[in-house]
């Protein structure tokens, strides 16, 4: 396995992503897909936000986890590297007064076929993850899926003006309704940017769901939500 140098790294932070805090954890991300630790995953977050119940909770925590999904979609697209760690290896851990994540730094392997690394992120850490909250805290996928979209389109956005050459059939496989069988019978990233390209769609950011965070205190819509009146 390759060793990841300090841009690697750092890349990793930019998106919550630390090496060996392990010990600093209080669960992983299997044990969440359960009904005992998804509690305590809940509780630590409504203790950290004032989520008032499970769904806003759920969408809380899948804003994190899309912004760990997006870091490994970018060390994917910009450093040709695949992680393969299991999702009981992917640590959470409070810091700042956020869920951080840490994994092991002997956990990404060069890449060989980039469409099969993509499904790869999307089986072993995306549909999981999401299927559980969605069933546990009754809230639709596409809420879920949404909540990870905005850090997707964001970062493809700055790697398609960084002029990666892998960028665009990156992001055009992830919005091929394809790559989302069996799971979902349509992309739900094609469904986001509404036939508008990347750049596009990033410049003039909308979504089409609400991520329920306006029910947190003291928090109104956000100015992207579907539930502003024009």
């Amino acid at each position: 396995m390759p060793e990841l140098n300090d841009e690697q790294i750092a890349s990793l932070e930019r998106f919550g992503i630390f090496l060996n805090r392990q010990p600093d954890a209080f669960t992983n991300a299997k044990s969440i897909l359960s009904e005992a630790a998804s509690t305590v995953l809940f509780a630590e977050i409504k203790t950290l936000t004032g989520a008032p119940i499970d769904a806003v909770a759920a969408s809380v925590y899948m804003r994190r986890h899309g912004f760990f999904l997006t870091g490994l979609f970018h060390m994917l697209s910009k450093f040709n590297l695949l992680f393969t760690g299991k999702l009981e290896d992917v640590s959470l851990f409070v810091e700042n007064g956020t869920i951080q994540f840490s994994i092991a730094p002997d956990s990404f392997e060069d890449i060989h076929d980039r469409h099969e690394a993509i499904r790869f992120v999307l089986e072993q850490y995306g549909h999981p993850v999401v299927d559980y909250m969605s069933k546990r805290a009754h809230v639709s996928k596409l809420i879920l899926w949404e909540n990870v979209w905005g850090y997707v389109i964001w970062m493809y956005s700055m790697l398609l003006n960084e002029d990666c050459s892998t960028a665009q059939s990156d992001l055009d496989f992830l919005v091929d309704d394809e790559t989302w069988k069996p799971h979902m019978r349509r992309s739900p990233f094609k469904q986001y940017l509404q036939n508008e390209e990347p750049l596009e769609a990033m410049a003039n950011y909308k979504r089409t769901t609400c991520c329920l965070l306006k029910e947190l205190p003291d928090t109104e819509k956000c100015p992207y939500c579907p539930l502003n009146k024009n």
